[in-house]
C-alpha cells in the first residue's frame, strides 16, 4: 500500500505543476481537465494515506504515534495548499506566502515520511 501512496503523491505533484503551468499559459480547457484529474488523484492520496494511517495507529508495536499523526496532518495541509494555489492562479491572483507554506510543508512531509518513519 505504501507504493500506491508514494506513486499517487508523485503523480499528484507532477499534475499539480503541469496544471499550474497550463493556468499560467491561459489554456483554460486543458487546465480544467488536468485540475479535475488532480482532484480525483487527491481522493487516491487520501484513501491510501488513510489506510496506512489506520494500519499504523492500530499497530501495537508502534509506541510513539506522534510523527505519524503529524505526517498525516501535513499531507492534508499539502493537498489544501495545492488546491488553493491552483484556484488562485485560475483567478489571476497569487500569493507568495502560499508558495512558502507549500515548499515548507513538502519538505516536512518528505522528512517525516522518509527520515522519521522510514
Amino acid at each position: 500500500m505504501i507504493h500506491a501512496h508514494v506513486t499517487s503523491w508523485f503523480l499528484g505533484l507532477v499534475l499539480f505543476f503541469v496544471t499550474y503551468m497550463l493556468y499560467k499559459k491561459n489554456a483554460e480547457k486543458k487546465s480544467k481537465i488536468f485540475h479535475m484529474i488532480l482532484r480525483v488523484l487527491y481522493l487516491a492520496i487520501l484513501a491510501t494515506g488513510g489506510h496506512l494511517l489506520a494500519g499504523y495507529l492500530t499497530d501495537p508495536g508502534i509506541v510513539n504515534k506522534g510523527p505519524i499523526i503529524i505526517k498525516g496532518t501535513l499531507g492534508i495541509i499539502m493537498i489544501g495548499l495545492m488546491e488553493i494555489i491552483l484556484v488562485q492562479k485560475k483567478r489571476g491572483e497569487g500569493r507568495l506566502l502560499n508558495w512558502v507554506f507549500f515548499w515548507v510543508s513538502l519538505l516536512l512531509v518528505l522528512f517525516y515520511g522518509y527520515a522519521v518513519l522510514g
